[in-house]
């Protein structure tokens, strides 16, 4: 059906030059305008859907020839849902799952094992076709993940697949990106290497997401709402595929060969990553109540006069059970007040809770930066765990953005 004002522009349309002639620039668009229907506004994108479908879409690329598959990590009813609407009917489905609890109402080819992924002790030597960990290895620490791949060696049968995908270190760190339970993220070279240690040939690297452009090595934002000058969302999604160095998620294929899995180098090249990537996982801060300037190369947050509240607070990250020292950098300018704040270490659960606290005090007489730190104790594993720098606002002073965090339980490094 056409309408009023439809039908009025296309009678216009013929006489549109003329109009041009007759009218400047602004006053035609206004005209044009009067007879065009309001646009509709678009609806935001999910950032989370995105990916979602974006990994689904490969699990539709793959040949659904698996006769029993077994999932590393299947929280809910929906992900195997997910995986009979993506990949396909499959007969028998392993489902391995330590911190979600068995769902109601699962298919009847659904196996439930409660257990950590690293130990697959009720699935019996190359039994699978298919093994899949779908965002699950960033949730594990390095004996996990070596434990992990080595099990998948061996439940696989010989030329059975093993797939893999995972958030990528050199996107989430630049990114400052956390996740309430990710340990470290791996790499593309370092998941690939792993995967190969394991006793797996790579068939199949890409990626999801581009948040790097590839020429130029800028960094693109996460949320695909932030209108970049040069790429479309559609443009990041398709570049993705050949570019998982620079996209935000990493998509591995491999399929088991006749080769051992070597245990002791999966276990000994974990650590050495995670030696690596675990101080700049501790360092992911975000800023609130402050403004970030720079101080011979490194970030610092200057907290003004006059405004209370969190300064810095982050990295949002889990820790294991036992005791630690999380150590701030401050620099309060010489004053005549008690303290300007404090530094605490909160836990991230439902009932988040301050375990450790200290005092951010003046300075007499000026010293320049000092390190304040702050001794805690866990006596579980915790998710989400945050270091905060809080301004009462007597004073300015500054704190840099990173924190340092050591284990009392372990000899030093």
């Amino acid at each position: 059906m056409i309408t009023r004002n439809r039908l009025l522009l296309r009678l216009l349309k013929p006489f549109a030059s003329r109009l041009r002639d007759y009218m400047n620039a602004p006053v035609y668009d206004a005209v044009v305008k009067l007879f065009l229907p309001p646009p509709v506004p678009s609806s935001p994108l999910e950032i989370n859907f995105l990916l979602h479908e974006s990994r689904g879409g490969y699990l539709r690329d793959m040949q659904p020839s698996a006769d029993t598959l077994l999932s590393a990590g299947c929280s809910g009813l929906w992900y195997f849902e997910w995986i009979r609407r993506t990949y396909g009917p499959v007969r028998r489905h392993i489902g391995i799952e330590y911190y979600s609890p068995k769902p109601d109402g699962l298919p009847p080819e659904v196996e439930w094992i409660a257990n950590t992924v690293s130990d697959m002790a009720g699935v019996s030597d190359a039994e699978c076709d298919l093994v899949f960990s779908g965002q699950n290895l960033e949730h594990l620490w390095p004996e996990e993940v070596a434990g992990f791949l080595a099990e998948a060696a061996r439940v696989t049968k010989p030329g059975g697949q093993l797939v893999i995908d995972s958030p990528n270190r050199l996107l989430t760190a630049p990114l400052n990106w956390s996740h309430p339970e990710h340990t470290v993220e791996l790499t593309v070279d370092e998941a690939t290497e792993l995967v190969r240690m394991a006793g797996f040939d790579v068939t199949k690297v890409v990626g999801i997401w581009l948040c790097r452009d590839p020429r130029t090595g800028r960094i693109l934002s996460f949320d695909p709402n932030v209108v970049d000058p040069e790429w479309t969302v559609i443009e990041r999604v398709l570049a993705a595929r050949d570019n998982p160095q620079d996209s935000f998620i990493w998509w591995i294929e491999a399929n088991r060969n006749s080769h051992p899995a070597d245990v002791a180098g999966l276990n000994a090249r974990m650590q050495v990553i995670f030696a690596a990537a675990w101080p700049e996982r501790t360092r992911r801060m975000l800023v609130a109540a402050g403004t970030m300037v720079d101080r011979d190369g490194e970030d610092w947050v200057i907290a003004a006069a006059g405004h209370g509240g969190a300064v810095t607070y982050g990295p949002f990250m889990p820790l294991k059970p036992g005791r630690y020292r999380v150590s701030f950098t401050v620099d309060v300018p010489a004053g005549n007040a008690n303290s300007v704040g404090r530094c605490e270490v909160i836990t991230g659960d439902s009932n988040a809770s301050s375990v450790g606290s200290t005092d951010i005090p003046f300075e007499f007489i000026a010293k320049g930066p000092r390190i304040l730190s702050v001794e805690f104790g866990l006596n579980r594993l915790e998710f989400g765990m945050q270091f905060r720098c809080i301004s009462n606002g007597q004073a300015s002073f500054a704190v840099r953005r990173t924190v340092e965090i050591l284990s009392l339980d372990l000899p030093p490094a």
